[in-house]
């Protein structure tokens, strides 16, 4: 079945304002051009080694972490090598809603990635120029979804209420959907005697608002490349990755009233997609002197099959409220029943649907600056257009989202710099990445992703254990329902901490 549109719209993760929804968002649109956004950005996992780099060395190779991005780095390699890395991932949100700012966190354990790198040496090296190469398998968690986030505050200018009545106003009571419909079949929302299309409600005080939101989830690839050294000079590679993506989210909103007929109402929304996918990598390296390498590497759209469930839970409690003292100026009764209202709960059908998403592809330009063993420098460029997403199911009419992807989403440049300095067996790094703003408009929020990280190593020849770390801050804002220029809005500034160790053995 479809996605409800109205519950996309009024649930969604939120954009700027609703005058924006309104420009950028196609009314056809379904909500599936969140998901476009949500599967095709990736940070920096892998290994604690490529973390603490900022995610920057694709054209250094010899990094476990960094195949996914350049597999030319496999032919760098000039033994073989297996590696564990456990990691640990800590949320902390802070969301400021009608002037009141709510923390939250989340810690999640998780496996950040394994690999197993194989390498072949070509023993006649003096009578050939092909060094020989090195088959990679690796496990990397290249996105992770687990976030809390609540925030709360007294609204002393509108209720969701409005949004129902906004929503139904014009619409007779068989054409009524989503949230506007939920209004009407708990008496939060009636129309007036006299009208079959203009509503009105008995509950007319502000409400004390708040919403829980807890995510969970991410994208794991398990990738399988090989790359090839011809003369210490070009190194080159390929690769399949295979992607599995899951993401679950619940979303609890309520309103308290106080000395109304209404006591509470509350809105819990679930949401979960599950899919896999696949992608293709190709990559080069260049290294014209001793102490510079130059690489290039492309990877493909991914092509995911996904399946979504979703569905939205209501809860009305009442205080006893006679409906029959809903009365006009005159006295007139407005609701023609004898009900007695105390709690109402409905759900919506288990909306189901299955449907393709095809993410943006990346191009990645990158160079490092090797000082011999004492030092080195990288820097890596990433391209990626994710205005090119696309979807398309049997399941519905996908033009909308699409449109809305076009309109809403536009290409950004991601920049990664890192260096790790080396003093014996000691390994010393840093990094710092910024992830561009993907929204097509400009205002006040800025969207894109800034990232720091540090690290520590020691390598003993035969083992080596690294330690990573980072910090990564980003905005974003909630709508908490649509309500034309007075549509609430929590601002919300997130802060990520990972930590990983890197276990591995060279032999």
């Amino acid at each position: 079945m479809k996605r409800n549109f109205q519950l996309s719209i009024l649930c969604s993760l939120a954009f700027i304002s609703s005058n924006v929804l309104e420009a950028q968002i196609d009314s056809r649109a379904y909500g599936y051009y969140e998901d476009a956004l949500r599967f095709s950005q990736t940070t920096p996992y892998g290994s604690a080694r490529f973390m603490a780099l900022g995610g920057s060395g694709m054209a250094l190779g010899g990094e476990i972490g960094a195949i996914t991005a350049n597999p030319a780095g496999l032919g760098v390699f000039n033994r073989s090598q297996i590696v564990f890395t456990p990691g640990i991932h800590f949320n902390q949100a802070a969301a400021n809603y009608m002037g009141n700012t709510v923390d939250s966190e989340m810690t999640k354990f998780n496996v950040a990635g394994a690999g197993l790198i194989l390498n072949f040496k070509n023993d006649d090296l003096e009578n050939s120029k092909w060094r020989g190469g090195s088959l990679g398998i690796t496990y990397n968690r290249t996105k992770d979804f687990n976030q809390k986030i609540q925030y709360s505050g007294y609204n002393d200018q509108n209720s969701i209420i409005d949004a129902m009545i906004e929503q139904n106003n014009g619409l007779t009571v068989n054409q009524l959907n989503g949230i506007g419909l939920a209004g009407y079949d708990h008496y939060l929302v009636n129309p007036l005697p006299g009208s079959d299309n203009v509503y009105d409600s008995f509950v007319l005080g502000f409400p004390d608002q708040r919403e829980i939101i807890q995510r969970r989830g991410g994208i794991d690839q398990i990738n399988i490349s090989f790359g090839g050294n011809y003369n210490d000079h070009i190194y080159f590679g390929g690769g399949v990755g295979i992607e599995m993506a899951n993401y679950s989210q619940s979303r609890v909103f309520t309103e308290n009233f106080v000395d109304e007929p209404l006591e509470q109402f509350t809105m819990d929304e679930w949401l979960k997609v599950q899919g896999t996918g696949v992608n293709v990598s190709l990559g080069l390296i260049f290294r014209p002197v001793s102490f510079l390498r130059i690489g290039a590497a492309f990877t493909s759209p991914t092509w995911y099959n996904f399946t979504e469930e979703s569905d939205i839970y209501y809860q009305s409690n009442y205080d006893n409220y006679d409906v029959a003292n809903w009365v006009d100026d005159n006295g007139n009764r407005l609701i023609q029943e004898d009900t007695v209202l105390n709690t109402l709960n409905s759900n919506t059908d288990l909306f189901v649907s299955e449907y393709n998403l095809r993410t943006p592809a990346k191009l990645n330009i990158g160079a490092s600056l090797v000082l011999g063993k004492l030092a080195f420098f990288s820097a890596d460029v990433e391209l990626v257009d994710h205005g090119s997403a696309h979807v398309s199911s049997n399941d519905f009419i996908s033009e909308g989202d699409n449109n809305t992807i076009k309109n809403l989403y536009k290409p950004v440049m991601n920049i990664k710099v890192g260096g790790e300095l080396r003093i014996s067996a000691l390994r010393l790094r840093a990094g710092l990445a910024l992830y561009g703003d993907p929204y097509n408009f400009t205002d006040e929020i800025d969207r894109s992703k800034l990232i720091g990280s540090a690290g520590i190593g020691v390598n003993f020849g035969k083992a080596f254990f690294d330690v990573g770390y980072s910090r990564t801050v980003y905005n974003e804002n909630i709508l908490a329902y649509s309500l034309g220029d007075a549509s609430p809005i929590a601002a919300v500034e997130n802060v990520i901490n990972n930590a990983q160790f890197s276990l591995g053995f060279n032999f």
